[in-house]
């Protein structure tokens, strides 16, 4: 965290600080979830990158949301927002993680066991991608925004540095955001399509691949679950 005070204009040090968070430490904790989740719905390289983006669209709405409310219940209630405060929220925001990335998963297996019979090669190699097109990918969007919740160290220390002692709300919400952006401009957004590329190269498993995403996706999701609960603060 030593950067943090070299840098004067909290809204640069907060960009700053996310390229640097996003690079080392949000691709590799984001990426299995993500890649994960690109697995199960047959992406291929472009649907790959739209599903990461809007995982982080996800997660830089979150963000915005908790900077928004530090900055509500500090500047307007006087509130003190400690880092005892952001660890019950943790715990909790674990939990809910957790709930949602099992649910993600179940769905893709369920979706994935129920095509699977009755499915010639042809029809494999069309089915998934063309879903993602049609519509926004709520999955991946809820999936970004459960993780979003679970607010890592690098954004407590920015707001309880940075935006706390502005007089406006708005200000640590400028924060937040910009933080988030900095850490959707990570290499996972490459890897995500990468991810789908690989795995658009063997369309004959394509079903396969979609089950092994999504019951890798139940044990990622019940693993926090059970570390949410073995380790209550964070």
């Amino acid at each position: 965290m030593s950067l943090l005070p070299e840098i004067s204009n909290p809204y640069v040090g907060a960009f700053a600080v996310g390229l640097l968070y996003g690079t080392v430490f949000c691709t590799s904790t984001c990426l299995p979830y993500i890649a994960s989740y690109i697995a199960g719905i047959g992406a291929d390289f472009r649907k790959g990158v739209i599903a990461t983006l809007i995982y982080n669209m996800g997660r830089v709405i979150a963000y915005a949301l908790i900077g928004g409310l530090v900055g509500i219940f500090s500047g307007v209630f006087r509130f003190v927002v400690s880092e005892s405060s952001f660890s019950v929220f943790q715990q909790y925001s674990a939990y809910g993680f957790g709930i949602v990335t099992i649910i993600i998963g179940v769905s893709i297996l369920l979706k994935s066991r129920s095509t699977l019979h009755g499915c010639n090669p042809e029809c494999n190699k069309n089915l998934g991608p063309k879903k993602i097109s049609t519509r926004f990918d709520v999955r991946a969007f809820s999936l970004g925004f459960s993780r979003g919740l679970i607010v890592c160290p690098y954004l407590v220390a920015i707001l309880l540095l940075y935006s706390i002692p502005f007089a406006a709300p708005i200000d640590s919400f400028v924060v937040a955001v910009l933080f988030g952006l900095g850490t959707a401009l990570s290499p996972m957004l490459l890897l995500g399509g990468v991810t789908g590329w690989l795995l658009n190269k063997a369309p004959l498993f394509r079903k396969w691949i979609a089950i092994a995403g999504g019951g890798i996706l139940v044990v990622l999701g019940a693993v926090t679950l059970v570390n949410a609960i073995i380790f209550p603060i964070m």
